[in-house]
């Protein structure tokens, strides 16, 4: 089913409440964003202690500079040469925050290990999480964009919009 499809079916559901209406649309319009996107990898990094949007975002922020610095070296400020992302922010069931990203490899440097290099980087910062690598889990290869797409955007509802948009210039 198209989005456009998708989303009459939705405003037919949601006639009677707009809100609710135009979070669904939200949330397809993320969906859509994501499948666009075609990301290669799904990387989770996790807070250490419980710190507001704003201390959380500028870590990332760091963290996205500098792993873009690793992986193009001089030519980061070139908006030409950076890592294609989508960060997603939530918040766990004890009200503390966690990142989502969505990643794509560049095709110029297949060579190059994200994984290793996003895992450095975050555990410069002394904001990073230990849980975020515990397990293998915090770097996943995308096998199926479907399910992550409604997984990253479960969380959209309300006020709650969850992409992180002042990371996307990086």
């Amino acid at each position: 089913m198209g989005s456009s499809e998708a989303l009459k079916q939705l405003q037919s559901q949601y006639l009677i409440n707009d809100v609710d209406f135009a979070c669904e649309r939200i949330k397809l319009e993320y969906i859509d964003m994501i499948k666009r996107a075609d990301p290669d990898y799904f990387v989770t990094l996790t807070l250490a202690y419980n710190v507001n949007e704003c201390d959380a975002i500028k870590a990332l922020k760091t963290c996205i500079w500098h792993v873009n610095k690793q992986v193009y070296g001089r030519s980061v400020k070139d908006k030409a040469n950076r890592l294609t992302m989508l960060p997603f922010i939530e918040t766990s069931a004890s009200n503390e925050l966690h990142f989502h990203l969505l990643v794509k490899q560049p095709h110029t440097h297949q060579g190059v290990n994200l994984r290793k290099i996003f895992r450095q980087k975050w555990q410069a910062l002394d904001v990073h999480g230990y849980a975020t690598f515990d397990n293998d889990e915090w770097f996943k290869k995308v096998n199926n964009i479907d399910g992550i797409a409604k997984y990253i955007t479960k969380q959209t509802y309300g006020d709650n919009r969850p992409l992180v948009v002042e990371c996307l210039n990086y």
